[in-house]
């Protein structure tokens, strides 16, 4: 749409804050292209990747995982990135508001919800009359929380699981004025009288191949990591019942696109983007219509199409064997992630991961590495049944497969194994024996051996071993992520406050610094009748900037008018300084292309070889980054200029209509 001749959006779809920076978000994508099929108007915002490239400071590790898991659940940490980035942050705000949104939609998960509430909270300063509608697994019907966002406020709508013909319909009853006449299934929302309209779960879309190739074009793809990368799925939903998981509970149905519709998106996209090289599948299971699967390489494979893909989540299955395997790499497959957990199959059978039982485990990955690909094996600790011979079984397949290793990543579980809201265990936590007084992380077995205590000592032994066997892992985890953090936060729970604060006082000067963290330090010393010391005095001290810090987004203007000044009032050059002071504080290629960090590095052999060359090849050049941020800075004056003009202009009619006494 051209700036100055923008007509109004039925909505604005934004992707806020999160700690991932790979590619574009493909929800956003096939919504804007599922909603032009019905003549409604969306545009994609995407706010984390402007943060990203300009990430410094308390900031720099935030995208990655080793550094940042824990802090996006820290709505402190997350305030402050925006009083920090108000600057950017309300300049982006205005740019979505400059196209009169009817609807502005924000993608949610646990990682973007504390910022996608902050940008509503703002944005409903800004524009009251816009309604704000949540979407993404933090607002599926099984999880409680989006009947707070409805009842504080925060949000109009929500939708609780597959969107595209829920917000659709949602959409179509706003401009249409029949919002309150009947409840639209799939989205829930506040009534006139302040009370909750629940529509309900939504029958799933019958058949995938009736959805849209996914619309890119509001994204700057040349600004991901991945450059040359886009996402693409084969299903929605998983042939698996695991216990531990809440996707049946999103997506109740397996369902799979054809092996040709694949194709054809990925030559769609090819024309579109012919510099794209790279496709990642996003879903739950690729591979779980085998046919299609096979029908998609022959595909590749006959029309001579070089491109490269993975299969990221893969269910280990005998189908995927040497024959398969040689297939799949002549299409341009590289990746193969396989969710195995363990290698016990008495304890997959009891967790409900029925698919790969007849499966040889070992077999399956080696096939995989002897056709050059890299295998992903990802690993669980402590699930539910779990004896110790079977973890001495775990530990045993990754010797026994050690011979393959330079083409294996072993991907431990971060959080070991837990139960979130919408599982099978937490749904039902007496069938398997799972007491969860404790919270989903910190549950014990009935029995009192399967402890969070316990499943930590596996972790560990385990990433010992496969260092010690010359394995890479994911994200280069070789120990447990905030392991103090997360011991401070069990003993908590436990109520052995000593123990507590030991270890919470040792993640706030290693680890980890939040204002919640700092806060219960200074409760446990309270309670303990603790002798205030240097450790307490630097705790205090932090809460005291954090506060000074927190509070600069909530002091930020407040209305539309207030926002339009900020607009038309701040020098340019001072949104370019700002920007390069950012980009060349959190840059780790200081210099230039080729004067590299030590730390960095470090990173790139770690990482080896084929990595780094990818990095040079195709790292994003931040002068590009800070040049279409400036442009887009240049829209917003136009646009609040054009506004005022227009207000001038009403204002000027009007006093002539009262002038001749017409109305």
């Amino acid at each position: 749409m051209d700036v100055y001749d923008r007509k109004q959006l039925d909505i604005a779809l934004i992707q806020p804050p999160c700690w991932s920076a790979q590619n574009p978000s493909m929800g956003l994508a096939l919504l804007k292209s599922y909603l032009s099929l019905s003549g409604l108007s969306a545009k994609n915002f995407d706010l984390n990747i402007l943060l990203y490239h300009i990430k410094y400071g308390d900031f720099a590790n935030a995208w990655e995982i080793s550094h940042g898991h824990y802090m996006w659940g820290s709505e402190s940490f997350v305030t402050k990135m925006f009083g920090a980035y108000a600057n950017e942050i309300l300049s982006f705000m205005y740019q979505v508001l400059s196209f009169r949104p009817k609807v502005i939609g924000i993608s949610v998960h646990w990682a973007s919800i504390s910022s996608a509430r902050l940008l509503a909270r703002k944005f409903r300063q800004f524009s009251p009359g816009t309604k704000i509608i949540f979407g993404g697994p933090q607002t599926a019907y099984y999880n409680q929380q989006w009947k707070s966002l409805l009842a504080d406020g925060e949000v109009d709508a929500v939708v609780f699981g597959e969107g595209e013909e829920a917000l659709r319909d949602y959409l179509m009853a706003v401009n249409g004025d029949t919002l309150y006449k009947k409840p639209i299934a799939g989205v829930a929302y506040m009534g006139p009288d302040r009370t909750i309209i629940d529509g309900g779960i939504r029958e799933l879309i019958k058949s995938l191949d009736s959805i849209p190739f996914a619309d890119f074009s509001d994204f700057d793809l040349d600004f991901y990591e991945g450059r040359g990368v886009l996402p693409t799925y084969f299903s929605r939903g998983c042939i698996n019942r695991c216990c531990y998981c809440m996707e049946r509970q999103y997506f109740p149905r397996f369902r799979n696109r054809t092996g040709k519709r694949v194709f054809d998106e990925v030559c769609h996209q090819l024309a579109l983007y012919p510099k794209t090289r790279y496709f990642r599948m996003h879903d739950s299971v690729s591979n779980g219509n085998i046919k299609e699967l096979e029908l998609f390489c022959d595909l590749l494979i006959d029309h001579n199409v070089k491109i490269g893909f993975n299969l990221e989540n893969a269910v280990i299955r005998k189908e995927m064997d040497d024959r398969l395997c040689r297939k799949l790499k002549r299409a341009g497959c590289t990746l193969i992630g396989y969710g195995l957990e363990t290698p016990s199959r008495p304890l997959l059978k009891h967790v409900g991961k029925a698919a790969c039982l007849d499966a040889d485990f070992q077999k399956v990955i080696e096939d995989g590495v002897r056709n050059r690909m890299t295998i992903g094996v990802n690993m669980m600790f402590g699930l539910p049944g779990e004896q110790d011979q079977d973890f001495q079984q775990q530990l045993q397949f990754i010797r026994k497969i050690k011979r393959y290793r330079h083409g294996i990543m072993l991907a431990q579980s971060l959080n070991f194994c837990y139960f979130p809201q919408g599982s099978e265990v937490s749904q039902n936590p007496e069938k398997f024996d799972v007491d969860l007084t404790n919270g989903e992380l910190f549950w014990e077995s009935k029995d009192g051996k399967n402890t969070f205590l316990s499943r930590l000592a596996k972790f560990e032994e385990f990433c010992a071993l496969a260092a010690k066997l010359g394995y890479k892992t994911l994200f280069g985890v070789t120990t447990v992520v905030n392991k103090n953090l997360l011991l401070g936060q069990y003993y908590l729970i436990k109520k052995d406050p000593s123990a507590a604060l030991e270890y919470l006082l040792k993640s706030f000067d290693a680890e980890i610094k939040t204002a919640e963290l700092a806060r219960d330090i200074v409760r446990l010393y309270g309670e303990l009748s603790r002798v205030p010391d240097e450790a307490l005095g630097k705790v205090k001290a932090f809460i005291a900037q954090e506060e000074e810090k927190t509070s600069v987004w909530s002091a930020t203007m407040n209305n539309c008018r207030e926002l339009e000044d900020f607009v038309l009032q701040r020098p340019l050059m001072f949104s370019l300084e700002r920007l390069n002071k950012f980009v060349k504080s959190g840059d780790r290629f200081r210099g230039g292309r080729l004067q590299w960090s030590l730390a960095g590095l470090r990173e790139y052999v770690r990482l080896g070889i084929l990595r780094f060359v990818e990095l040079v090849l195709y790292r994003v050049d931040k002068r590009d980054v800070i040049l279409t941020q400036m442009v887009k800075e240049m829209d917003n004056r136009m646009a609040a200029l054009m506004a005022r003009d227009g207000d001038a202009v009403e204002k000027d009619l009007k006093a002539k209509r009262g002038e001749t006494g017409r109305g």
